[in-house]
């Protein structure tokens, strides 16, 4: 359905977008900031189950929710100006912001946030399977009740605000219209993005008029685009930092907020097998992966919540599978695999940086008799047959999560949610996320979250490696960046040194 829409709205966004450029009241530079991404984006859908991190390179620019992630992880007002919840966290009430305007001149009205809200519940949008009713009390007051107590239930609420019946036939996809600083203007399949600043934004905007993202074949190419003068910034890891001239570079270091893992289909032999999984855990050495690929930069991690949820972190499962071979041959043997076992790894190849850590460890493997064949795919065949399709036995990848609550990065983990890449099933795993979903004492809730995490490391779902060092790299024109515990690129935060 998803490429029926986009073959049917390509032509009229082609159209659309050259009106654009004719003039929309944006004052737009004649030089415009060109940021380059490893990887193409073909979906600006917010409502999209498919969204990635390169995508919220884009959409985070475009799309708000009544509520928004702030750099401190904490939620602050967008469209919705106030937020109250009853004393048991069942019933949400939101008032919403007066002046806000879309990105097509219109106000945001009662209506758009009700069929944003059901597209979203339509979508199978994490946290919107709770509501039991959502309604509106008068013009800017939304009632929203829930199934159930949850918490921490605001933080689905970043999720995008539309305009009503702009998504009726999956406009979104390839035309996309929020209330963000920045605006959609025009998009080239397999070349870029242009994003316009929005000068009716109802908040405090970025000093950027125009912004091009340039889709790259994988980060090498951005590499050689920003020292030829192609790009005027990117995002990297520390491997790239080794080869940039900090003289004429502005190369901003943070974690990506992502968790790197060995992902293992645990419903695809060998690895229906527990021990084979703790097996290869044993035969890995992160902090090695950590400093030979990423010389250092980074933080070893051994769960899929990143160090920057602070509060539900587990510094104590870093090391929980220490590099141990003799262990790691014992599991194999219990498993019936005293002589080795041969598998493969198919990695994107846009991402060198997953491909060097495969191959650092598979040479870790073979000293327990472990033979890791790596095979290279391209970005959309990734989505498409190991994400969404589940073919493959092994995979690396960094995941992350769309929000700052943990349930972002827990949730894939349920046995039966659509995000399950890893066919990870454990009853004692669903028991316990749920509970954590069900407690009103924030205690009692991070004490079920952190058991939840140490039941992935007991079952071995995956080997989680690291989250990988993050550099923000621009030419020595550029300067600024706002960090969030998620994955995002906040334009906003971009200026020319002169404009100081």
């Amino acid at each position: 359905m998803k490429k029926t829409i986009l073959a049917m709205l390509l032509t009229a966004v082609m159209a659309v977008s050259l009106a654009a450029c004719g003039g929309s009241g944006n004052s737009t530079s004649s030089d415009p900031f060109i940021y380059g991404l490893a990887g193409e984006i073909t979906d600006f859908d917010p409502f999209s189950s498919g969204g990635t991190a390169n995508s919220r390179t884009i959409t985070f620019n475009i799309f708000e929710g009544l509520v928004k992630v702030s750099t401190d992880g904490s939620v602050q007002p967008a469209v919705a100006e106030a937020v109250e919840k009853n004393e048991d966290a069942t019933v949400y009430t939101f008032t919403l912001r007066e002046g806000v305007k879309f990105h097509n001149g219109n106000a945001v009205t009662m209506d758009d946030v009700l069929y944003s809200i059901q597209k979203a519940i339509d979508a199978g949008t994490a946290g919107y399977n709770e509501i039991a009713s959502f309604e509106a009390a008068d013009d800017r007051t939304l009632v929203v009740t829930l199934n159930k107590t949850d918490t921490g239930f605001l933080d689905y609420f970043t999720q995008a605000i539309v305009p009503a019946g702009s998504d009726d036939n999956g406009e979104m996809v390839l035309a996309p219209i929020g209330t963000g600083p920045y605006k959609f203007q025009e998009y080239e399949l397999q070349d870029h993005v242009t994003l316009v600043k929005f000068d009716d934004y109802w908040g405090e905007g970025g000093t950027l008029t125009e912004i091009v993202v340039k889709f790259l074949a994988d980060q090498n190419a951005q590499l050689t685009n920003f020292q030829s003068g192609a790009i005027d910034g990117f995002g990297g890891y520390g491997e790239m930092g080794e080869q940039i001239n900090e003289e004429n570079a502005t190369i901003i270091q943070t974690l990506s907020n992502m968790s790197q893992v060995l992902a293992l289909n645990n419903s695809v032999e060998p690895f229906t097998d527990v021990k084979v999984r703790q097996a290869i855990a044993y035969a890995v050495d992160s902090q090695d992966v950590l400093d030979t690929v990423n010389f250092g930069i980074g933080q070893v991690v051994g769960s899929p919540v990143p160090p920057a949820l602070t509060k539900y972190y587990m510094p104590e499962l870093e090391d929980y599978y220490h590099k141990d071979n003799d262990k790691a041959r014992a599991l194999l043997e219990e498993a019936g695999y005293k002589d080795g076992l041969t598998f493969t790894v198919r990695i994107p190849s846009n991402y060198p940086v997953h491909v060097h850590c495969a191959e650092k460890i598979a040479s870790q493997l073979e000293e327990v008799g472990i033979t890791m064949q790596i095979e290279q795919i391209d970005w959309g065949t990734w989505l498409e047959n190991v994400y969404k399709g589940r073919d493959y036995q092994a995979t690396m990848i960094s995941v992350d999560g769309a929000t700052v609550s943990p349930t972002a990065f827990l949730a894939r983990y349920v046995s039966d949610s659509k995000s399950n890449f890893m066919n990870f099933n454990s009853p004692a795993y669903d028991e316990a996320y749920n509970r954590a979903l069900a407690a009103t004492d924030e205690a009692e809730q991070i004490a079920a979250f952190k058991e939840a995490q140490q039941i992935i490391a007991d079952e071995c779902a995956g080997v989680f490696i690291e989250d990988i060092g993050s550099l923000t790299i621009y030419t020595r024109e550029y300067e600024g960046y706002k960090s969030y515990p998620l994955t995002a690129m906040d334009f906003t935060a971009v200026k020319k040194i002169a404009e100081k």
